[in-house]
């Protein structure tokens, strides 16, 4: 990309930063997830409050049928008690990314983007975890956030992201691609702009900006290589942009793979049929998610 194209790309992300659709706690939530302390209960309820929107969100999803609670929580300390921090990050963090951005115009159905970013999360947690190749809470917010950028896209660039989606289907191509063809950048280049804005840690923006640029496995990070290959899964597993994608996958002979193995040895040894039929088994949950949070 160009340095004049990167210039005007970073000036019509400056704009999207004054938006008032972003929730107010969305970006300190998003510093307490991301310092090296775990964050405790009382903060995440404490700036939770700021934001009655987000915790009235936050507490009609926790009180769905989905998670089984004998009684619906009534305050967000009772959320975070009942079901958990991790769960209650995974409900506010998507509720606030949800609310960030109008999805009225999208080329691209609002659902099935979410479904897509949270499958990837929910799958980047689990295969860390298996592999212990990073921390899995990192590979959950890298996950989530590794396609922020098509969502600066449909606001900044609409038309141009709506010509890049059409063509994407009619050659059954990655979305990436089709937006180099008709865009000259992706959707990378824009999240990594609006990454750097809000101060997000360097290596979840090293995924966003790099997660469709593994060239040579060797130098890329393990949380770069684990979101890459776990977007190729997702997609190949009709959690993708809602089109098939006509292209072979080879997930063995992808370069990120060889990062992965040289970071665990016993990467090479991972039976990604039964992780495929595991992730299969998660559908259901990540669908009802998406549904509720976006009721």
């Amino acid at each position: 990309m160009s340095a004049s194209l990167e210039s005007s790309l970073r000036e019509r992300v400056d704009r999207i930063e004054s938006t008032p659709a972003i929730p107010a706690v969305f970006l300190p939530l998003l510093n307490l997830l991301q310092s090296q302390s775990s964050a405790s209960l009382d903060e995440v309820a404490r700036l939770v409050a700021y934001d009655h929107a987000i915790a009235a969100q936050c507490l009609r999803v926790a009180s769905s049928p989905l998670f089984g609670l004998a009684k619906a929580p009534e305050s967000i300390r009772a959320a975070v008690v009942m079901l958990g921090l991790r769960r209650v990050e995974t409900i506010l963090l998507t509720c606030c990314l949800g609310n960030a951005f109008s999805t009225r115009d999208w080329p691209i159905d609002a659902k099935t983007f979410w479904t897509h970013s949270l499958g990837c999360a929910m799958a980047s947690r689990r295969f860390s975890a298996k592999l212990a190749c990073c921390d899995s809470d990192k590979a959950y917010l890298a996950g989530l956030l590794h396609d922020i950028g098509f969502m600066v896209n449909c606001i900044v660039f609409p038309d141009e992201t709506s010509v890049a989606v059409n063509l994407a289907h009619e050659r059954q191509i990655p979305l990436h691609q089709a937006e180099v063809a008709t865009m000259g950048f992706t959707h990378s280049a824009s999240g990594k702009a609006l990454a750097e804005k809000w101060h997000i840690a360097d290596d979840i923006v090293q995924v966003i900006a790099c997660h469709h640029l593994i060239e040579d496995g060797r130098s890329s990070s393990p949380l770069v290589a684990l979101v890459h290959l776990i977007d190729l899964l997702c997609r190949m597993r009709n959690l993708g942009y809602g089109y098939y994608e006509s292209h072979g996958v080879d997930l063995q002979g992808d370069p990120a793979w060889a990062t992965l193995v040289a970071e665990n040895k016993n990467f090479d040894e991972l039976d990604i049929e039964r992780f495929t039929f595991e992730m299969d088994d998660s559908l259901a949950e990540i669908h009802q998610l998406v549904n509720i949070i976006f009721a």
